[in-house]
């Protein structure tokens, strides 16, 4: 198979893992128009049961992980940031990689960690969408910023992939990724563990779980709204903006019945007060040092 291609010419893609992210990925890929050879899998019941679903949608053969040589112009390596060296160094074993395209989408890892498949000859880089992928749900990779780093061949291509996807795509510099990552964990996983934490707030005051997820739904929703389109200032109110100080201190003093929210409420207050309006800064400060 050819490994150069026409400028614009969608190419062919193995997929290497059937997670989350590749069960998006791949049947996106084929409606932008490129072929998927391959998706790959680890040798384990599930693994292949997730690889054999995927290969089925998209139109692609299965193959075992240890099976997989360059066919296809490009390979995404869709592992997680702990086998990703592994990964490479597993596929590095075979022959044929001179001037093929490889990319992983770690968020944190650089494209420093295919430096194998380098040494045989491929073009590497990284190509992150900043998205949360959980089983049952299909973002829409059209909305989806992804950042790319790497070897010239290879963010050339990761751009050309990320256009057809008809989404944004930005340069990260490797210094930067692993900040780059956890702002996206502050943003979405980091959220939820905020909000699981208002859960067992909602429980110690006498409501359900399904009860809180009810009562939080509304205000969540005009929270973010006013958020992305207003900004952080105008979108932030309650008692720390206005600074009541005797109703934050009772915040304090009651949150002590659960357990890890108190330092979860005083953590925010702390770091949100940094940027975000609020009267009596000073004294909220003295107030949480005291506490």
């Amino acid at each position: 198979m050819a490994s150069q291609l026409k400028r614009g010419q969608p190419g062919s893609i193995t997929l290497i893992g059937a997670g989350n992210l590749a069960s998006a990925l791949g049947p996106a890929l084929r409606k932008a128009g490129y072929r998927i050879d391959a998706v790959a899998s680890r040798n384990m019941p599930e693994s292949r049961k997730r690889a054999a679903r995927l290969a089925k949608k998209t139109g692609a053969k299965l193959l075992m992980l240890e099976d997989v040589v360059p066919i296809s112009n490009i390979t995404w390596i869709c592992h997680t940031d702990d086998a990703l060296n592994s990964t490479a160094r597993l596929l590095a074993k075979h022959a044929g990689w001179k001037n093929k395209i490889v990319l992983h989408s770690s968020g944190a890892l650089t494209s420093d960690v295919l430096a194998p498949l380098k040494r045989a000859g491929a073009h590497v880089a990284s190509l992150h969408p900043m998205m949360t992928f959980v089983p049952g749900t299909t973002p829409d990779l059209s909305k989806v910023p992804f950042a790319v780093e790497g070897d010239a061949k290879a963010v050339a291509a990761a751009r050309q992939i990320v256009r057809r996807l008809g989404a944004e795509v930005f340069t990260i510099k490797k210094q930067n990724k692993v900040l780059y990552h956890a702002l996206g964990s502050f943003s979405s996983p980091m959220v939820v563990a905020a909000l699981v934490t208002a859960e067992r707030v909602g429980q110690a005051a006498g409501l359900s779980r399904a009860q809180s997820r009810k009562i939080i739904g509304p205000i969540l929703h005009q929270t973010l709204r006013n958020y992305l389109q207003r900004g952080p200032a105008a979108a932030f109110s309650g008692p720390i903006k206005r600074g009541d100080l005797d109703t934050v201190r009772r915040h304090l003093r009651e949150l002590k019945r659960v357990p890890e929210a108190g330092e979860v409420y005083r953590a925010l207050v702390k770091s949100g007060m940094r940027d975000l309006p609020a009267k009596k800064k000073k004294e909220l400060l003295e107030l949480l040092a005291a506490d």
